[in-house]
């Protein structure tokens, strides 16, 4: 079976010539390599060029490079889109531009999907923390363990549905996604993995589950949309509704209770980044998806979280009361860090301080002892009268 890989760049010149090497490695001939360019205004175009015109891609797979120009609104989802329009293979693999694959995973995972019964594979990750310089298990690897062979279609659908989104863990059949018409939502905003995510798990009627590594997948880095703090957060509002749309009145009643989950589930993570003056606008926005259920239709395991208690003020006071409890708890937390910034600082002064008091004193006792010790010398050394008895002659 072979593979239209589609990658998406923007503004990764540090990053992209690892990931291009890195497909280099599992492209088979009969593959294509689609590379999108979301209008870059660093130097990715460039490199991106240079190595398609490189001469290292065998001849044996096709490259397509398009290079928008200008930046498309929102996220990845027109750049995938385009990708995905141009894809002519039997399977679809997205790359993002700032990873690199893993081969053994890869091949491994390429061999188990290519028996074409299954419309998506979904196979694990690790995370690359680009600021400590540490790999990391993603946040759902504890998921992995609730895998069985003999689940169910609407039990793979949902075990698919709580795994995170992200579309470059995934296999796709090109023809499922064609019959669907399953593309990303277009629009002003960011995350539309999640959307598409879910109309492609809902639609499918095979679903394959691998637990190896098939990528890794920098994150905290410079210019991430996932280390966004501002109103680009709301957009998780926007896919509720829309992801909500794809559920009917034959779905079963898990899905529900999952679209609940991980909205709520995403507003805790939310929280703990969001600056406050994006949150007014954010609020706004959670107050009509908020009121769209219960607090009785949450998870058991979320109702104590920091998320909960402000689903509940969105709903019993509206999205200002949210607002004030959301200011309160962050002016709380940033006098705490204030506080721990002012006692770090002491003890780095103190740290400093002490050797030198040390070294001080040491020279006090210096000059202490040596003044003493001359003291000593000089008296030791005085003439003394001579006893009588002694071998020395009285003087005439």
């Amino acid at each position: 079976m072979n593979i239209s890989f589609i990658i998406t760049t923007y503004n990764i010149e540090t990053y992209i010539g690892r990931c291009l090497e890195s497909v280099l490695e599992v492209v088979a001939d009969g593959d294509e390599i689609i590379i999108v360019d979301d209008g870059s205004s660093d130097a990715t175009p460039q490199i991106v060029s240079q190595f398609v015109a490189g001469n290292r891609i065998p001849t044996t797979i096709e490259v397509q490079t398009l290079l928008l120009g200008e930046n498309t609104i929102g996220g990845v989802g027109i750049a995938g889109n385009i990708g995905m329009d141009r894809a002519t293979k039997a399977c679809v693999f997205f790359v993002d531009g700032d990873d690199w694959l893993s081969a053994d995973g890869f091949q491994y995972a390429r061999k188990r999907f290519s028996d074409g019964k299954h419309d998506i594979l979904i196979a694990n990750y690790q995370e690359f923390d680009e600021e400590n310089n540490i790999f990391k298990a993603p946040a759902d690897e504890w998921r992995w363990c609730q895998q069985s062979s003999d689940m169910d279609l609407p039990s793979r659908q949902l075990q698919a549905l709580r795994l995170i989104a992200v579309p470059w863990r995934k296999f796709y059949r090109r023809r499922f996604l064609e019959q669907h018409k399953l593309r990303f939502p277009e629009g002003d905003y960011f995350f539309e993995d999640n959307p598409f995510h879910w109309n492609v798990c809902l639609n499918a009627t095979n679903i394959d589950f691998l637990d190896v590594t098939l990528c890794y997948h920098r994150v905290n880095r410079p210019g991430q949309t996932m280390a966004s703090t501002g109103a680009e957060l709301s957009a998780f509002f926007d896919h509720f509704l829309t992801i909500q749309t794809y559920l009917t009145s034959d779905s079963p009643p898990s899905f529900r209770t999952q679209l609940i989950s991980w909205m709520v589930g995403n507003m805790s993570w939310h929280l703990d980044r969001l600056r406050p003056e994006a949150a007014p606008q954010y609020f706004r926005k959670a107050e009509k998806v908020c009121r769209q259920f219960t607090e009785t239709e949450l998870p058991e395991e979320l109702l104590n979280s920091e998320a909960a208690l402000h689903l509940i003020l969105l709903q019993e006071r509206g999205w200002g009361a949210a607002l004030e409890y959301f200011l309160a708890k962050h002016n709380r937390k940033e006098l705490h860090r204030i506080r721990r910034s002012i006692e770090d600082a002491k003890h780095q002064v103190l740290e400093q301080v002490l050797p030198m008091r040390a070294a001080v004193n040491a020279l006090r006792n210096y000059d202490y002892y040596e003044a003493a010790y001359d003291e000593f010398h000089a008296q030791s050394y005085t003439e003394a009268p001579v006893p009588d008895g002694s071998c020395t002659p009285p003087k005439a």
